[in-house]
């Protein structure tokens, strides 16, 4: 068996990133995730909130990998895709549900988009956005929608390769007085703040 159709290491920790070749976009595999995921999509989630400047401790990136698998059982909960290459997670989808959208529908909306370092370049994001509007058609939502930074040039790039048209809107975001968590990380130990 040569390096390229080895599985990757049952290690539960191991992360996209230690991936030692660049993945076959052909064996890259977009479903929804389910209980045996939970190790790889917290190993998924923690390279993704180090690369936003927000890395979290492993606690936190495994209970919110443990929340995206549990599979969608009321009208609003969120709909999640991964992207996996053998059993390596290197791409994530999480969707809400918005209502109203156009004539009083349910419509998806996503709300995160991450593909792992070592699995960019190779489509992985747009089988991910693909795998969306299939997703949205076969359970009846009106739309997917999404935002990126206007200076997001590559994301702008994947979404309309992928179809996608921009419309004209202006967003909003109000955090005054909303306490954010703070990264384990970066707290202080009780000691030291006094």
């Amino acid at each position: 068996m040569d390096d390229q159709s080895k599985p990757a290491a049952p290690d539960a920790r191991a992360s996209s990133a230690a991936i030692s070749h660049q993945p076959d976009p052909t064996a890259i595999v977009v479903r929804r995730p389910t209980e045996a995921d939970v190790p790889g999509l917290a190993a998924h989630f923690s390279e993704m909130q180090a690369h936003y400047n927000c890395p979290v401790a492993d606690t936190v990136a495994t209970q919110a990998a443990a929340l995206i698998c549990k599979p969608p059982t009321a009208a609003f909960d969120p709909r999640v895709l991964i992207a996996v290459a053998g059993s390596a997670v290197v791409g994530s989808l999480v969707m809400n549900v918005t209502f109203p959208a156009y004539a009083l529908t349910k419509a998806l909306y996503i709300r995160d988009l991450y593909v792992a370092k070592a699995a960019r370049r190779h489509h992985v994001g747009r089988m991910l956005v693909t795998a969306a509007t299939h997703l949205a058609v076969s359970e009846g939502f009106s739309a997917v929608e999404w935002t990126t930074d206007s200076a997001n040039k590559a994301a702008r790039k994947l979404y309309e390769s992928c179809g996608a048209r921009q419309i004209d809107r202006t967003y909003f975001s109000e955090r005054r007085g909303i306490a954010r968590p703070v990264p384990a990380e970066r707290r202080l130990p009780r000691s030291a703040a006094g």
